[in-house]
């Protein structure tokens, strides 16, 4: 059996049937594991596209991640010039995208959160707001991962499919690798989620559909990564009779003791061993919280890494900003753009002419121009396609099992799996266990390792707390200890270019400074500037300094949490701050949208755009420079 994945490699018989059936077909396509999906996905697009006659703006291509949405535009881009032009969107961009179409403004879907706005672009869906929209109905449907289409995602699928009963359909997925589950409260309904789209299809379509298994296996290319693999058909059809899923999670926890130890990350040789690797590696954790602790600890022993961010978060890359602010005209021609792209700083994989189409795409003109107004509303919006707003690749990759789906490694480290512990709860929990382990040991592509993770005992649920934050802390033996806390996407100031608030600097030599010196991975200290809260819900301002350099300010979303997370209580009264916040690291240099006027105040042109550092990671509280603490409270 050839490798699909390698160009000009012959297709299965199972993909091939996949890849030609007619473009009004329904596909129900049952994949395991490493059994060449993405390659399947980018024949079916280009053989749409070239022998069905069917525009690259009429396939519609859903997927949970923007970096699944990234590899799979990527590639067909390679694969079929126009595919450049397909639209290739989780369903969470997707139904922003909608909802802004139906006439909600921008502010209103920031309120929203994410389920919300699914539920909104279901009744939209409902209401035949596709139809009035500038793209219309699609006449293809790809559906990825379909199998993690649970609650209120599912129900917009459904909606979607059932409100357009002509159009074709491509859904492909595993069951096996359903990890979502938890998402729904129920224990019963959670049970019933793990197949119940595949269950749908079938009963919705009937003779109309055609099931297609997918069940060759091409990532893994030694016997250590395949060791998982024979397990997937019993999470896909686990009997149903009490204890069967506790078997299942036994035999996968078998297997994960057998899997070789990599070595504590303390050693020069496992730290040589992560530097020095020529290929991809990817540590995953069961939770963020293990996740955050990891990074910590690589930091400390000076690994380089990233933090996998979460498949719903995009950032608008900073070359954008040097496009809009390169020229004062109203369009671009493609001459003008190209000119203009290659002098700016851009990763070395883009290119010119995918980035015009993807950009055109969103804020397209007459006469084959790109409107820059309308450009600098998608990116204010958050409507830059999802190839553009993916994270950068990095060969040591820290993430958690869930924001891992449909990636592969070249050597996966699971951490934070405990073969030997015991389990407790419900019996389809262990299935949910057992499924969550299988989607760790089937990222490989040659090496799999088990490494120790560091005890989690102080991380906290700030949601917990009488005054809940949707972030991790960490805690200690007495309830009252606040020792450190997570950094999110949101926790940088976006109302003004850095400089122009606290702490107070030129704008125009920090923006160069943000695009020059500041990169990913880099550490970054955020210090209490004053002693005066900014409200009585808020704690005073703090200023992020790289290098000793001040770069932004925290936002009023972060010194608010900050406030409730050393709140005790209801009645207790919020007295002192941390000085410093030590240990977190760049995430990405972002472009953020905001006043025209400021920017041409502060020399940074008539745009209303600059950039803005984002943060990650886990920040240690430094109380040292605050004041005494009160009698028989320790500093923590």
């Amino acid at each position: 059996m050839t490798n699909p994945e390698e160009e000009g490699f012959p297709l299965t018989p199972a993909q091939h049937t996949v890849v030609t059936s007619a473009w009004n077909a329904k596909l129900l396509v049952p994949a395991q594991a490493g059994a060449g999906k993405t390659t399947t996905l980018i024949h079916r697009i280009a053989h749409l596209m070239a022998t069905e006659g069917i525009g690259a703006s009429d396939i519609l291509v859903w997927t949970f991640s923007r970096a699944a949405a990234q590899v799979l535009r990527g590639r067909t881009g390679r694969s079929a010039v126009v595919g450049r032009r397909v639209r290739a969107q989780t369903f969470d961009s997707w139904a922003s995208y909608l909802l802004l179409e139906a006439g909600h403004r921008p502010e209103d879907l920031a309120g929203f959160g994410f389920d919300r706005r699914i539920v909104l672009a279901t009744e939209a869906i409902e209401n035949e707001v596709v139809e009035t929209t500038e793209r219309g109905a699609p006449a293809h449907v790809i559906i990825d991962e379909v199998q993690d289409l649970v609650g209120v995602r599912r129900e917009m699928v459904e909606s979607f499919l059932d409100h357009f009963p002509d159009i074709g359909f491509t859904v492909v997925g595993d069951t096996a690798q359903s990890v979502y589950g938890f998402q729904v409260s129920d224990p019963q309904e959670r049970v019933e989620e793990a197949d119940l789209f595949f269950r749908w299809v079938r009963a919705s379509f009937g003779e109309e559909l055609r099931e297609i298994v997918l069940d060759d296996n091409f990532r893994a290319r030694t016997a250590e990564a395949r060791v998982a693999l024979p397990i997937g058909a019993r999470l896909r059809n686990p009997p149903d009779e009490p204890g069967s899923s506790s078997a299942v999670l036994r035999s996968m926890r078998s297997l994960l003791t057998s899997v070789p130890a990599f070595g504590k990350f303390d050693t020069g040789f496992a730290q040589a061993a992560l530097r020095e690797f020529d290929g991809t590696t990817a540590i995953l954790c069961r939770d963020n919280a293990q996740v955050l602790l990891l990074s910590e600890r690589l930091g400390q022993l000076a690994v380089p890494h990233l933090i996998q961010r979460s498949p719903r978060s995009g950032a608008a890359p900073a070359w954008v900003a040097g496009l809009l602010t390169a020229t004062s005209a109203v369009t671009l021609g493609q001459d003008r753009f190209d000119a203009i792209f290659a002098e700016l700083c851009v990763p070395e994989n883009l290119d010119h002419v995918e980035t015009w189409c993807s950009l055109r795409a969103v804020a397209g003109s007459a006469r084959n121009q790109l409107d820059l107004e309308a450009l600098r509303k998608a990116t204010a919006e958050g409507r830059l396609p999802d190839e553009l707003t993916a994270p950068s690749a990095h060969p040591i990759v820290v993430s958690t099992v869930h924001r891992a789906k449909g990636l592969e490694f070249d050597r996966v480290l699971i951490a934070g799996f405990d073969p030997t512990a015991q389990r407790r709860g419900l019996d389809s929990d262990a299935l949910d266990e057992a499924r969550l382990l299988y989607v760790a040991m089937t990222r490989a592509r040659d090496d799999l390792y088990r490494v120790e993770c560091p005890d989690t005992w102080a991380m906290r649920k700030a949601e917990h707390l009488p005054m809940p934050v949707v972030r991790w802390y960490v805690g200690g033996r007495e309830r009252w200890i606040r020792a450190g806390v997570e950094s999110t996407e949101y926790d940088v100031c976006h109302e003004a270019p850095a400089g122009v608030g606290e702490p107070a600097a030129d704008p125009v030599a920090t923006q160069k400074y943000l695009l020059d010196s500041v990169h990913p991975g880099d550490v970054v200290v955020v210090r209490r500037l004053h002693d005066l809260p900014m409200s009585s819900t808020e704690t005073p301002q703090y200023g992020i300094f790289h290098e000793g350099m001040p770069i932004g300010e925290v936002s009023r979303g972060f010194r608010q949490d900050l406030w409730r997370l050393l709140k005790q209580s209801g009645t207790f009264r919020v007295e002192r701050w941390p000085y410093l916040i030590t240990g977190l690291r760049i995430d990405c240099v972002e472009v953020v949208v905001g006043s025209q006027a400021i920017t041409e105040r502060h020399g940074l042109g008539s745009r209303g755009v600059w950039l803005a550092s984002r943060l990650c990671g886990l920040g240690r509280f430094d109380w040292t420079h605050a004041d005494r603490v009160p009698e028989g409270h320790d500093n923590p």
